[in-house]
């Protein structure tokens, strides 16, 4: 249940739904496996796993929800070397070039023949919704995948009016000051790992420190030769630890160990029950995290 990163969308206007009401519109579309000619299939998934019947689950007011993608794995590579295959036995057997067209119906019909014995891949997605601050936050590091996620909920529900977060200093401006000064706002303290860019267009010289420190003269010269900082990591309260992007989105997120004490603490019974209490305590630390993160950027 611990998300490792977290992609932020921003409501444009209150979310209206409680986790009861939600919970009746996720299940008009919950998730089936692909038909044996269907490509893929996506729909709603029980947040606590399979032997729980709810769509959504509430802590506090934070409301969590899953979707799951099944896709059939047909290699293209596969379809283009089976389609030569037959091409060249038509034009062996029938002394003639096949055509545009034939070309097309034959490879409608291998896909058609072959997508029953596809492999199939599912990828599920857990999200968040915090309606006393406006977030929506999904537990991936990929734009396509946020993508696939708010067109089947914006589809679920009518609509989704939710935006990318804006602030008001850029987050690359504020990481490019913060680690000139190697100082952070408090109560955020630098972490090992930077990646530095070139101004401009024509530019596209990249500079990335891992484990790394990163107040070396080596950084700072980077950073006076006018480089700027597009990613950050950062450490916040000794709680959570992150890399920030200049596109305002989270990656590497890792809670600390004072959380997994505060997990083991709890003795959870089930795992239904496990998931709960890392949820509940993963929701309130990264609250108050963007929070502060938010403040620090204006």
């Amino acid at each position: 249940m611990w998300f490792k990163n977290l992609y932020l969308f921003k409501f444009e206007k209150d979310f209206a739904l409680n986790a009861d009401q939600l919970h009746q519109e996720l299940s008009n579309k919950p998730f089936t496996p692909c038909s044996a000619t269907q490509r893929e299939s996506m729909g709603w998934v029980e947040p606590l796993g399979k032997d729980t019947s709810a769509y959504t689950h509430a802590s506090g007011n934070y409301i969590l929800i899953s979707m799951a993608r099944q896709e059939r794995l047909l290699p293209a590579a596969v379809i283009k070397e089976t389609l030569q295959e037959k091409i060249e036995a038509i034009e062996l057997k029938e002394g003639r070039k096949v055509s545009a067209r034939e070309k097309k119906d034959l490879r409608e019909d291998i896909e058609h023949e072959l997508l029953p014995r596809a492999f199939t891949r599912t990828q599920k997605i857990d999200a968040w919704i915090d309606p006393d601050n406006g977030w929506l936050i999904l537990n991936t590091p990929s734009a396509p995948r946020a993508e696939t996620f708010t067109k089947l909920l914006r589809t679920t529900l009518g609509s989704l009016p939710v935006t990318l977060p804006e602030s008001e200093l850029s987050p690359a401006v504020a990481m490019t000051d913060w680690l000139s000064k190697t100082q952070l706002p408090k109560p955020f303290i630098l972490g090992m790992e930077c990646e530095l860019k070139n101004q401009g267009d024509d530019d596209k010289g990249v500079a990335s420190y891992r484990q790394h420190d990163l107040t070396t003269d080596e950084v700072q010269t980077c950073l006076q030769s006018g480089k700027y900082v597009s990613k950050l990591a950062i450490e916040w309260d000794e709680k959570i630890s992150f890399v920030l992007s200049e596109d305002l989105q989270i990656k590497k997120l890792k809670f600390l160990d004072v959380l997994e004490e505060q997990l083991n603490d709890n003795d959870p019974q089930s795992h239904a029950e496990h998931l709960d209490i890392q949820f509940t305590l993963m929701t309130g630390e990264v609250s108050g995290m963007l929070k502060d993160l938010m403040k620090a950027l204006g």
